[in-house]
């Protein structure tokens, strides 16, 4: 009888600890099964906050990035992308915008004034002027343009006095005085140069 219930016990022990490994691991699985499906949806997903298409191979920015529009970042680092269409002016939730380490040349699209950016970041690539409306961007916080050819620097960058907390203009051909006249209009602004 003794020997009975001592066996009957372990049963029981070995049911109980089978169940709760079970369950844990078939929590875990759940978990990055719906981690795994989260992150690869994170591209091609319209409802995603955030796009990477950074190190992608991309020349053009179709469609496919600027129909999704509710996107709050959007990271198109090192690519080979040299003009920005107009649609992109449909990003109007875009508070993000990484644009370094492309073969952009000219100037942005007046369309990024529809965007509430605080982060703007065209860095490395070879514009050599900003477009006025740069200036209605009154939430922009980042401002990035180190390492292109920018010559000139449009008036309209003095009605970001208020926000702008960093500019970095660092490997431009702008002259001293150019310098010296934008810090005396963005007097609160840290101007890397």
């Amino acid at each position: 009888m003794k020997h009975t219930v001592v066996a009957l016990l372990v049963v029981v022990v070995l049911a109980v600890g089978g169940w709760f490994v079970y369950d844990k691991t078939k929590s875990h699985n759940t978990d990055s099964t719906s981690s795994s499906t989260s992150q690869s949806s994170n591209q091609s997903n319209p409802s995603s906050d955030v796009l990477d298409y950074s190190n992608k191979n991309l020349t053009s920015v179709g469609p496919s990035i600027y129909n999704q529009t509710t996107a709050t970042t959007l990271i198109l680092s090192n690519n080979s992308i040299k003009t920005l269409p107009s649609q992109m002016g449909k990003m109007v939730n875009l508070q993000v915008l990484r644009l370094d380490h492309n073969l952009l040349d000219g100037s942005l699209i007046a369309e990024v004034r529809l965007m509430p950016l605080t982060t703007l970041d065209v860095s490395y690539n070879n514009m050599t002027g900003m477009p006025a409306e740069i200036g209605q961007l009154n939430k922009l916080q980042t401002l990035n343009y180190s390492y292109n050819r920018i010559t000139g620097l449009p008036n309209e960058l003095a009605n970001l006095k208020n926000n702008l907390k960093t500019f970095n203009l660092r490997g431009n051909p702008l002259s001293q005085a150019a310098i010296s006249s934008l810090k005396a209009e963005l007097p609160n602004t840290n101007i890397i140069f």
